[in-house]
């Protein structure tokens, strides 16, 4: 049976969490592959994310002293170090993404690829329904830009769902602390000559909260990103 690790960074996620429980509870992805879920709590976290985090896993990292889903990233692979896996999945804590997405993510990496993310447009054209006018605008032209840099077409460059071979992302030096993560994940992919390949997946709007992702000032650091990696 294969091992999954899939790693899941927090920050005032409780109503997302409660989704994820629920979710977990009634897919096969636990009966199909051997599941470890693992949650960065960022330290900034006010609501109880904690205590659901807990119903759901012992891995529990506490994020101290530095903030980002990038850092958050960093945080789980060194903790990761000495993990026995075949796959390592990113997962979005606020419920967008179901596990049922998970389960297509892993597919494709026992089919062969190193690298996997979860594209929320390759089944439509249109806008996701609960994805405002600007993020949808801002990732296109992301995504775009991403595309040309990397040569290879990438529909979906800001997606919260990413799936790696253990080797592969173990060796990866991630430099992001934020939200420009995606965007060096799909260069150092390119860098390393890894097999990248988008799955369609299923998306809907968070559960609760709010977007932790401001479009001027975090696309102008993705962009940077992009040309940099």
């Amino acid at each position: 049976m294969y091992k999954v690790t899939i790693v899941v960074p927090v920050k005032d996620e409780e109503v997302g969490l409660k989704y994820l429980i629920g979710d977990f509870e009634n897919s096969l992805i636990k009966e199909e592959y051997e599941v470890t879920l693992i949650f960065v709590i960022d330290e900034r976290t006010s609501d109880d994310s904690r205590l659901f985090a807990t119903r759901l896993s012992n891995h529990i990292i506490d994020q101290c002293g530095s903030h980002g889903k990038g850092d958050a990233i960093k945080r789980a692979i060194s903790y990761l170090e000495n993990f026995e896996t075949h796959f390592v999945i990113f997962l979005d804590a606020d419920g967008s993404y179901s596990f049922n997405a998970v389960k297509h993510v892993v597919n494709s990496l026992i089919q062969g690829a190193d690298v996997v993310s979860g594209s929320r447009f390759l089944s439509s054209s249109g806008r996701p329904k609960g994805m405002s006018l600007m993020h949808t605008f801002g990732n296109h032209l992301l995504s775009k830009i991403a595309s040309i840099k990397n040569r290879r077409k990438i529909s979906d460059l800001c997606t919260g769902l990413w799936g790696f071979k253990y080797e592969p992302i173990m060796s990866m030096d991630i430099k992001s602390s934020g939200f420009d993560l995606e965007a060096e994940l799909a260069g150092l992919a390119r860098k390393r000559n890894l097999r990248h390949v988008e799955v369609p997946v299923e998306w809907s709007q968070r559960k609760g909260g709010s977007s932790k992702l401001r479009s001027i000032r975090d696309g102008a650091i993705i962009l940077r990103r992009i040309i940099s990696t």
